[in-house]
């Protein structure tokens, strides 16, 4: 009877997934998101963050590898998964992957619910990015900075391949040049700590501004046109940066490979192109929105499967030799 009433309650309280975990005998940290939670905890500017907007209720073996490469590289901080399906999917090997990293947690989160009381809860009620060609973008555009107003920390996109410990020095309260004519800065990975006052710079332009039909504007562009009004960052011109409380950093510590250039994480890898990496980069993107469609051969010596093998190899070994997604 005691047992009975302990399940009723974790499932009233919206805790039922963990304890699904426990009973399929998963380790994985299953927390749902609540206001002023333990996913805005002290440590939550330490914190390297993860969202899946899509609905899905798994993550792809891609995805897989792109957090566990964080956590693996970073066991001494949080790492969070948010995910924003109203099920989780038990079904892949994603948690399976996933727990065998102390530090991880999937956070489930009611999206209604965690713009509500927020400068964007509006945006989202209104409702005009459901009925966008990128309304998944445009969430996530969203969200990202919403997460960052609520506990700051490091937001990354679910297709990178962290290949070192992040420095947490060199990697705090920065932004990252998407390429290397350095003319756009990106949000595919950034760092500022709650209460930096650039998050509430992208709020107020996310507030103001929306147009369903871009797909660049609340991001890569919001913040290249914030940089330049308030920090006088010019194009091409990373010096310019005249803000004290913010780093500008060159792509090659994320972006090796350009969106341009995709196809080489598919080519075959040199040893001089891993040493490049390995002394210049802390992550490699590997753009999903272009190379999705593109066979990733685990076992083979193409570039994105040398790091996949070293830097997600549980996620790996639990693949099959050839995935696409």
């Amino acid at each position: 009877m005691a047992f009975l009433y302990v399940t009723l309650l974790l499932i009233q309280n919206g805790y039922d997934e963990q304890l699904r975990a426990r009973n399929l005998g998963l380790k994985i940290n299953i927390i749902k998101w609540v206001a002023a939670g333990d996913a805005e905890g002290s440590d939550s500017d330490r914190r390297i963050f993860f969202h899946e907007t899509s609905g899905r209720g798994d993550l792809s073996f891609r995805q897989t590898c792109t957090v566990e490469s964080a956590a693996r590289h970073n066991p001494d901080r949080p790492i969070q998964v948010f995910m924003t399906a109203d099920r989780l999917d038990y079904s892949s090997p994603w948690l399976e992957v996933l727990q065998n990293y102390a530090n991880v947690s999937v956070v489930v989160t009611d999206p209604k619910s965690y713009f509500t009381n927020t400068p964007l809860e509006r945006w989202y009620n209104q409702g005009e990015w459901r009925n966008s060609l990128h309304k998944t973008v445009h969430l996530s555009d969203y969200m990202r900075v919403l997460t960052l107003l609520k506990g700051g920390g490091m937001y990354m996109d679910l297709d990178y391949v962290t290949i070192k410990r992040l420095d947490e020095k060199q990697l705090w309260n920065f932004l990252l040049f998407e390429t290397g004519d350095m003319k756009l800065l990106t949000n595919s990975v950034v760092h500022l700590e709650r209460g930096h006052r650039l998050i509430d710079e992208m709020i107020q332009r996310l507030v103001k501004y929306y147009d369903p039909n871009e797909y660049m504007w609340h991001g890569p562009s919001m913040i290249s046109h914030i940089m330049s009004r308030t920090c006088a960052v010019k194009r091409g011109q990373p010096e310019s940066n005249n803000c004290t409380d913010v780093r500008l950093l060159p792509h090659s510590y994320f972006a090796p490979v350009s969106n341009t250039e995709w196809q080489v994480l598919f080519s075959n890898a040199t040893d001089e192109t891993l040493a490049q990496l390995k002394n210049a980069s802390y992550g490699v993107h590997c753009w999903s929105g272009k190379s999705n469609g593109e066979h990733l051969k685990v076992h083979s010596n193409q570039l994105y499967a040398v790091l996949a093998r070293e830097h997600c190899p549980h996620t790996v070994a639990l693949g099959s030799a050839d995935y696409l997604a």
